[in-house]
């Protein structure tokens, strides 16, 4: 709320530039560091160039410490410090989130981008892929993983991370996958808008994830340059021929994306 009247006044309080208290800077990776700023490294100090990158920041004569977003980034175990900032994967075997139903669940941790990379590779597994032999084998997997990947990507990079005791959740049933990402929309932004307007509640954390590329893709994390909503939408429905869909439940954002019908059964249960 603080934030949101923070915007209406255009006074500047950006939550990912904060420091991390308690943290120090033997928490971040200088390995990775060192990877994401290569090129440059020898052309300013490197104290210097952390500051100006907004990886450290400090308060006063205090010692530096790491940033929300170079915690996030950059950091050894964000989790010691932020243990909200993680995925909660569960998997149910029907349509319903009952604990009879519950056949596996996992908390997916480490840095933003592995836990983008973790989770696609949750949803890559307990997918069900079908598939049909009439001349040779034809796959019929339930999702299309390039929309699953914009949406986790989207989620773990636009969530509110101020949000004490939250976390992003992510359900797989039997028909859908439902991901919850905790904080309200933005100013000016509405469910209706979404598609059409762009508004980056984590610029720092997200221009770290554009200069970092994927193992798995070989392309940087947010590949859609502000058409995530769109292209989740477009190849959700392309997929399975239902259209995505999002709604705001209080502070949290839940995106449903349905799967596709198995082609050895034209009703969807």
């Amino acid at each position: 709320m603080l934030t949101r009247l923070y915007q209406e006044r255009e006074c500047t309080f950006v939550f990912d530039e904060q420091l991390v208290p308690s943290t120090t800077m033997d928490d971040l990776d200088h390995r990775k560091l060192e990877h994401h700023f290569y090129g440059i490294r020898n052309s300013i100090p490197w104290i210097d160039l952390l500051r100006y990158a907004k990886v450290i920041s400090r308060a006063g004569d205090d010692p530096f410490r790491p940033t929300v977003a170079g915690l996030l980034i950059f950091g050894h175990a964000p989790q010691n410090y932020m243990q909200n900032a993680y995925i909660e994967a569960a998997v149910y075997r029907g349509v319903h989130c009952t604990p009879d139903d519950l056949v596996h669940c996992e908390h997916i941790e480490g840095t933003i981008d592995n836990q983008i990379e973790s989770a696609i590779r949750f949803v890559n597994r307990f997918m069900l892929k079908p598939a049909r032999k009439p001349a040779r084998r034809i796959d019929y997997p339930q999702y299309n993983l390039s929309a699953i990947r914009e949406a986790i990507v989207n989620a773990v990079a636009h969530r509110d991370y101020s949000i004490r005791g939250s976390k992003i959740r992510m359900f797989l049933f039997s028909d859908r996958i439902e991901i919850y990402s905790p904080g309200d929309l933005p100013n000016a932004i509405t469910i209706e808008t979404m598609a059409y307007r762009v508004f980056t509640r984590n610029q720092l954390l997200v221009n770290f994830l554009s200069r970092i590329k994927s193992p798995t893709t070989g392309k940087v994390f947010p590949e859609s340059h502000g058409e995530g909503v769109r292209t989740i939408l477009s190849l959700g429905e392309d997929h399975s021929g239902q259209t995505p869909i999002y709604n705001l439940y209080g502070e949290e954002l839940v995106l449903t994306i349905w799967s596709r019908p198995s082609p050895h059964d034209s009703n969807r249960t």
